[in-house]
């Protein structure tokens, strides 16, 4: 009987860690804080965002291409990054994309702190670069606590997962990133691609510059029109104070 129990005990450790750890890297679950994942099934918008960025020279000509298709998009960037070129951060803004707060070090453990300071660090380099505080935020790889729910609440933000992902940060080949993403998009999706890595300005994202126009074209013939996130959700990009 004794080693039954103790079977019981681990199987029931084992089965909660395994539920806090898909709590905290679910981008779609919201058990650990509200979490947005899609918008609206009924209208035909989706909203295509990037991640990592700002980058030289790929997240210009991400925007570049998305300007010719006459499509806007929705830059979470990362804090140490926008530092380090404010002058990308700013084109973007002033060509009309919407930014998004990405955590200043997208690094593999300060999303523990509960204090979670990488929120405002981000806020602010943001700020000074743009004169813009998003209103939306995305944990780097989705991961998130219920201290760092807490904070965003507690900023008026809302933090935004996905839907649709094609893994692109580790593919080479644009023809099956844009499959990918073609494939698994429906109304009110959230795309999520990367034109940065980890706030590594100089990562080679030009995958995603091939992928994009095939992306575009693909939503096009399926009636679907990609908007900014602030649009497809119906909520302020921006608000009045960081």
């Amino acid at each position: 009987m004794g080693s039954v129990r103790w079977v019981a005990a681990i199987a029931a450790v084992l089965t909660v860690m395994a539920t806090l750890w898909v709590g905290a890297n679910s981008h779609t679950e919201t058990w650990f804080g509200s979490q947005v994942a899609h918008g609206p099934r009924d209208k035909r918008e989706v909203a295509i965002t990037f991640d990592d960025g700002p980058n030289d020279p790929y997240t210009l000509e991400i925007a570049r291409v998305l300007d010719e298709h006459d499509a806007k998009g929705t830059f979470f960037a990362v804090g140490k990054a926008v530092d380090a070129r404010p002058d990308i951060v700013r084109a973007l803004e002033e060509d009309g994309h919407l930014l998004g707060n990405h955590s200043y070090h997208h690094d593999s453990w300060r999303w523990l702190d509960p204090r979670y300071p990488e929120l405002d660090r981000t806020q602010s380099a943001l700020r000074r670069s743009a004169g813009a505080c998003p209103r939306f935020y995305r944990a780097p790889h989705g991961q998130h606590t219920p201290f760092m729910a807490r904070v965003i609440d507690d900023h008026g933000m809302t933090m935004v997962g996905w839907d649709v992902s094609a893994g692109d940060w580790k593919a080479h080949d644009a023809g099956k990133v844009a499959r990918a993403v073609l494939d698994d998009v429906q109304p009110g999706s959230i795309i999520v691609l990367h034109d940065g890595l980890d706030g590594d300005v100089t990562a080679d994202r030009s995958v995603v510059v091939r992928a994009l126009p095939m992306i575009l074209d693909g939503l096009e013939r399926k009636g679907l029109k990609p908007v900014r996130l602030d649009t497809l959700l119906g909520e302020r990009g921006y608000g009045d104070h960081c």
